[in-house]
């Protein structure tokens, strides 16, 4: 085997590795935002403050996963010595579980906002529900002094 030809198969491999891990690079920068964005979302559903906060956080965050796959980028350079390892597996792992992460979260921030609109639902239907007028000032009088006590 000639020497130029294995730099030329060396440099093919790590160009293969550097485009996956700088997908996985964007993948998760993209979950962190798309997680953003559905906590903002429901944040607005349910009324509550929305601050410049959740945006220093999830760079915070975005920087934190980056460190986390560095260890994973630092194993699959390990892994080079071995012919078999191929693809920057380290990092393809580690960026399925950021992202398995991220899931949960945008899951959990679409069950708050829909839980509002239970809630609205409910109070509607017991509204309805009411024999008398002064039944349905009652109701309304106790969620009015649930949302103040919210803010």
């Amino acid at each position: 085997m000639d020497v130029s030809m294995f730099f030329k198969f060396v440099q093919q491999d790590v160009k293969g590795g550097i485009t996956i891990i700088f997908a996985c690079l964007v993948i998760i920068s993209i979950a962190c935002f798309v997680d953003m964005w559905t906590g903002i979302d429901a944040a607005r559903t349910n009324k509550e403050r929305i601050r410049s906060k959740p945006l220093r956080k999830t760079g915070a965050k975005i920087v934190d996963y980056f460190r986390l796959l560095i260890f994973f980028i630092m194993i699959d350079m390990l892994g080079l010595c071995f012919p078999w390892y191929i693809l920057p597996y380290g990092c393809v792992i580690g960026t399925l579980g950021v992202l398995i992460v991220e899931g949960l979260s945008v899951i959990e921030n679409l069950r708050k906002k829909r839980s509002h609109a239970a809630e609205v639902a409910e109070m509607a239907a017991k509204i309805v529900g009411c024999m008398t007028p002064e039944e349905a000032e009652k109701i309304i009088k106790l969620i009015k002094e649930s949302q103040n006590a919210k803010h």
